[in-house]
């Protein structure tokens, strides 16, 4: 008899058909198979629907809107006690569901999340968190100056996610309405981490486009933050010092482009926020041949 999990997986999906087999495959061979997988198909144009229903998930097509729109989607079709979010070029190991849940039950947490192998190119290069610590209790504060929460290892009671609000579903979110998440549940209760790697995950080649998207996300997510914690000193310099990173990791690929002059800018848009060693360290580098 086949045991299963109190879950619903949910896969945001946008022209996915070359990567869904392995990631739902990977769902069908779990030790405890999930109760329910809903595929929302974000405007496809491929056979992403086709193949999802091939290996009987519940489809839910929506005109594009992004990822957090599409989990939104799914989390409205979810019926059972817990929700995990997969992207659709991720996959689990075989006890990442039984291993989630049995965790989540124990601490009666609201939300766990794992460390994950990092897939570039069909070869794994190592886990993502593997060169920083990580505690097994991840709090707003620690959230702000590092986040090591990957969306495709999260699983967490539906309830939870609803009582904190579900993704931002604003534009400027995209590639960071999840992280959003984590902050606004982490201030009701702390994320539990399990240092095992327990999901694999897909790294693409980024783009200066898609980097400009995420310091717009991050500095809408900080702005909110900031708001909900006026007067607290601490916080607010947290708020300065995560804006004042994202905008030197763009200084960085600026660089790496040739664009001298606008990673200088960044640079000093990153120095009023929060001066730092590494942002002087790159505004010398500007300077070089």
């Amino acid at each position: 008899m086949t045991r299963r999990a109190p879950v619903t997986v949910v896969v945001p999906a946008y022209n996915a058909a070359r990567f869904l087999p392995v990631t739902l495959q990977s769902l069908q061979q779990q030790t405890t198979v999930p109760e329910q997988i809903v595929v929302v198909d974000d405007g496809s144009t491929d056979d992403t629907a086709k193949v999802a229903e091939g290996f009987g998930a519940v489809v839910v097509r929506q005109q594009q809107k992004g990822p957090g729109a599409a989990r939104n989607r799914g989390l409205e079709a979810a019926t059972s006690e817990f929700v995990a979010f997969l992207d659709a070029d991720d996959w689990y190991v075989p006890d990442k569901l039984e291993r989630s849940v049995e965790l989540l039950t124990e601490l009666r947490a609201g939300c766990m999340c794992t460390d994950a192998w990092i897939v570039r190119d069909d070869r794994i290069e190592g886990r993502k968190n593997l060169h920083r610590y990580v505690p097994s209790v991840l709090t707003l504060e620690l959230l702000l100056r590092s986040n090591p929460v990957i969306c495709s290892s999260v699983v967490a009671r539906r309830d939870a996610v609803l009582g904190a609000g579900r993704f931002d579903e604003h534009p400027d979110l995209i590639a960071t309405e999840d992280f959003d998440l984590w902050l606004r549940m982490s201030q009701r209760e702390p994320v539990a981490y399990l240092a095992q790697p327990m999901t694999f995950y897909r790294v693409h080649a980024g783009s200066l486009s898609a980097n400009n998207r995420f310091l717009r996300g991050t500095d809408r997510i900080m702005e909110r933050v900031a708001r909900d914690h006026q007067g607290e000193a601490h916080f607010q310099n947290l708020v300065r010092r995560r804006r004042a990173e994202v905008r030197l990791d763009l200084a960085w690929d600026l660089l790496a482009a040739g664009d001298k002059r606008a990673a200088r800018a960044m640079i000093g848009e990153a120095d009023r926020l929060k001066r730092t060693w590494k942002g002087f360290k790159m505004r010398l580098r500007s300077f070089l041949p």
